[in-house]
């Protein structure tokens, strides 16, 4: 119930995280979870669906046990953290994550036990476990969690990995880590994404929990919904097919519930099997399939991809129709281009450490042509250092696909989105050279939606496309064996050039196709369609 008041405030906000407090004790695939009685099972949640209240206690619907009722909350709250993960991450970008901060055993939780137990039972999990955790050092963990950019994945269970911070002593602290004999222990850097068991990723029993959760506590949630596009262009491209396609399956439906089988059918107080024969009647009166044998072959050949075999009185006309896209001579010679190197300028002197930027990390990282020095820390992404320099890199798909970010390090060009920073040596530095950029390319920004500028784009993109489709078409041969036989060409000259460009950045660019002449004055119509969407665009997005 406080996810869901506290959700919709987050939306939109940079880096919004929610996390819950899971426990070791309910992952049954861990010692402390599946090994210690009572063990965490929320059954078929009888009780949470009849309620859950007094004297329903358990949500499995049995009578009270303490420390069941404990497990069985952080087992339901991990599956909830990864409903919520499922249902609204990508719709709102909020991070919903877990994590067990560790044995805290010194708190009041065990106030019920026996004396000698709350005495011994931090003793045990300091000296013995090795899983003792502090309460001050639980709200670090939690705060790391929060904080720590290495968490802002969405549905991931943390944790843990080393010795306690407490109870060790001096002696085996090493590189400011306390090291130990495992459990829950360890510093900021020993966090990892910790494994989850079968009945926290068991999907039917979290649908049933979402289900029954929501009805007792009243909650209410946004629509999961993934987002579209606002292109006005692909709205109204989408209006119009989703009426074509309302009125395509209205007919679809008419036409298979004619003559008096459709009463029969819709009858569901008959016996079933009189119902099933006569939509069995009505569906073989439409049945189009061909009876002939030869006929039913020769269609699977093409639905299948390969052509029948073509008769003997046919094969000089197809040969002569055929003309060839490409020939050998132009694969072998043909021309690839290299990723633009820069000139390798002269050094300029040391370079200059940007005043304040002495403790932002342990790591030098010199920016060149710029001849300009930061620090930035070991693992940090090289897009990150290049903007808190100031030095400006250009982006496009933000994958390491496109090479427009290419920067040179050690030699190699490297995409500096999928970059980090890697540790050096005492005395070295991690030397970038970027390539140099225009100030015109630097204040280039992108059109924003329904902007003039982004409206004639999108309608010259779809005009052009819209053409090019309908050239395709009218080029196409309506001999269907003409065209498998130019497209097991292409299949051919592709496997061609895979083998004689593999070891290109770019590929081959083969010689262009031959032009064919003709049906020029048939690109009118689509034109005309082109423009009558862009006018339907303009006037929806004036009157939104």
């Amino acid at each position: 119930l406080l996810t869901s008041k506290v959700m919709p405030m987050m939306e939109g906000s940079d880096d919004a995280r929610i996390c819950m407090l899971g426990s070791v004790t309910g992952n049954d695939n861990t010692v402390g979870g599946g090994g210690v009685y009572p063990i965490a099972d929320l059954k078929e949640l009888d009780g949470l669906e009849l309620g859950c209240k007094n004297p329903i206690a358990m949500m499995d619907g049995y009578n009270f046990n303490g420390a069941k009722a404990y497990k069985d909350t952080k087992l339901a709250c991990m599956m909830t953290c990864n409903m919520l993960h499922e249902r609204f991450h990508r719709s709102t970008g909020v991070a919903f994550s877990s994590v067990y901060p560790g044995c805290i055993a010194e708190t009041p939780l065990f106030r019920e036990k026996r004396p000698w137990f709350r005495k011994l039972f931090p003793v045990f999990m300091k000296y013995i476990t090795g899983g003792f955790v502090g309460e001050e050092e639980a709200g670090q963990r939690l705060f790391q969690v929060l904080h720590d950019p290495r968490c802002r994945k969405s549905g991931v269970y943390w944790g843990w990995n080393g010795g306690p911070r407490e109870g060790r002593e001096d002696a085996l602290e090493k590189g400011g880590q306390i090291t130990g004999a495992g459990g829950a222990g360890g510093g900021w850097d020993s966090i990892f994404e910790n494994d989850q068991s079968s009945k926290v990723l068991n999907q039917d029993l979290m649908l049933k929990l979402w289900k029954y959760t929501n009805e007792v506590t009243g909650a209410k949630w946004p629509e999961a919904f993934q987002p579209k596009s606002p292109c006005p262009t692909l709205k109204v491209i989408g209006g119009v097919t989703s009426i074509l396609g309302v009125l395509e399956e209205r007919a679809r439906m008419v036409a298979s519930r004619k003559g008096g089988g459709a009463q029969i059918v819709a009858n569901r107080s008959l016996p079933r099997e009189d119902r099933r024969k006569s939509l069995e009647q009505m569906l073989l009166a439409l049945d189009k399939t061909p009876k002939d044998q030869k006929q039913l072959e020769d269609d699977l050949l093409r639905t299948s991809g390969m052509a029948p075999a073509a008769k003997k009185t046919e094969k000089s006309n197809v040969a002569k129709q055929f003309t060839p896209l490409v020939t050998q001579a132009s694969i072998k010679h043909a021309v690839v281009p290299e990723v633009d190197d820069p000139l390798l300028d002269e050094e300029k002197g040391p370079p200059e450490m940007i005043p304040g930027h002495e403790l932002l990390g342990d790591t030098p990282v010199v920016f060149q042509p710029q001849n300009v020095m930061t620090m930035a820390r070991a693992g940090q992404p090289l897009s990150e250092v290049a903007s808190q320099a100031d030095v400006f890199i250009r982006y496009k798909c933000r994958k390491g696909e496109c090479k427009t970010c290419a920067v040179n390090i050690d030699g190699k060009w490297v995409s500096a989105c999928q970059t980090k920073i890697q540790p050096q040596a005492p005395g070295q530095h991690f030397a970038v050279r970027v390539r140099p950029v225009t100030e015109a390319q630097k204040r280039k920004k992108k059109a924003a939606f329904f902007s003039p500028q982004s409206l004639k784009d999108g309608f010259l993109n779809n005009a052009r496309g819209m053409v090019g489709f309908a050239k395709e078409g009218f080029r196409a041969d309506d001999d269907f064996e003409v065209r498998m036989a130019r497209e097991r060409r292409i299949q051919e000259l592709t496997a061609e050039r895979a083998k004689h460009g593999s070891q290109r950045l770019r590929g081959v660019k083969a010689d262009a196709l031959v032009e064919q002449e003709g049906h020029s004055n048939k690109s009118v119509v689509p034109a005309m369609f082109g423009v009558f969407g862009f006018m339907l665009a303009m006037a929806q997005s004036l009157t939104a």
